[in-house]
């Protein structure tokens, strides 16, 4: 289903005529960034942890200030949005690209060594392409891509209309001693970027099922809804502002 999402979306910039973000848009920097970026420091004289340590995830770090602990911000290489990225993620190249302009995907995962807990994270960005703005078909393609046939709870925020989806799944494996997963999904729409859209889904559960492992739907909920929470789009000039 997102080979579908990506078709149509392909088709759509050719009858519409997409344009790319503009250089003076590409120039500007958030303000939460810094002016020197991380992938430009000795790695030596960057936090310890794996989303710095990691040449490829390190091209996608904004700043190595934490935005709250155990947590950076990460940029996409279009600058189309930010995300609350995990300090132990790691970048999956084989499945991460961007077209240059208008689509990208990031896709990531890691676990933490003390609390045992693995987080897989995927999000598709797609930009100047009004097909996001139908919002029944891109939540029914999220449900495709998901094998989900349920409803979305849906939240507003400035900026942005959130529309996420849970599944628990319970492996049938006697010999897993920790079972339990959890997948959060949905599609994130941008109030003030026009044509501009995020699905995205993360999966939480244990790394290894023979160590100990505090994980609940409660916990579960916490860690996703902080990344899809603080997921934001930049809106650096005018022409992107109010959809002009």
């Amino acid at each position: 289903m997102k080979k579908m999402i990506i078709i149509c979306f392909t088709l759509m910039l050719a009858m519409t005529g997409g344009c790319s973000m503009n250089d003076k848009q590409n120039s500007k920097e958030d303000n939460n960034t810094e002016a020197v970026k991380p992938i430009d420091i000795d790695p030596k004289d960057l936090p310890k942890v794996p989303a710095f340590q990691d040449k490829e995830t390190r091209k996608y770090m904004a700043s190595t200030k934490e935005v709250e602990p155990g947590y950076y911000l990460l940029e996409s290489k279009l600058n189309g949005f930010t995300i609350a990225f995990p300090d132990n993620g790691k970048i999956v190249q084989r499945l991460t690209e961007n077209d240059g302009e208008n689509y990208e995907s990031i896709v990531f995962e890691g676990h933490n060594s003390k609390t045992n807990i693995y987080i897989g994270g995927d999000l598709s960005y797609y930009y100047k392409t009004s097909i996001v703005d139908n919002i029944e078909m891109m939540l029914d393609a999220v449900k495709g891509q998901n094998g989900y046939k349920g409803d979305f709870d849906k939240i507003e925020k400035p900026g942005k209309e959130i529309y996420f989806a849970f599944t628990k799944t319970v492996f049938n494996n006697p010999d897993r001693k920790y079972n339990d997963s959890y997948m959060y999904f949905g599609y994130i729409k941008s109030t003030e970027v026009k044509h501009s859209g995020i699905d995205f889904s993360f999966i939480i559960n244990c790394h290894d099922d023979k160590k100990p492992c505090i994980l609940n739907e409660k916990k579960a909920k916490a860690e996703a809804k902080k990344m899809i929470d603080s997921i934001t789009f930049n809106v650096n000039n005018k022409e992107q502002k109010n959809g002009k």
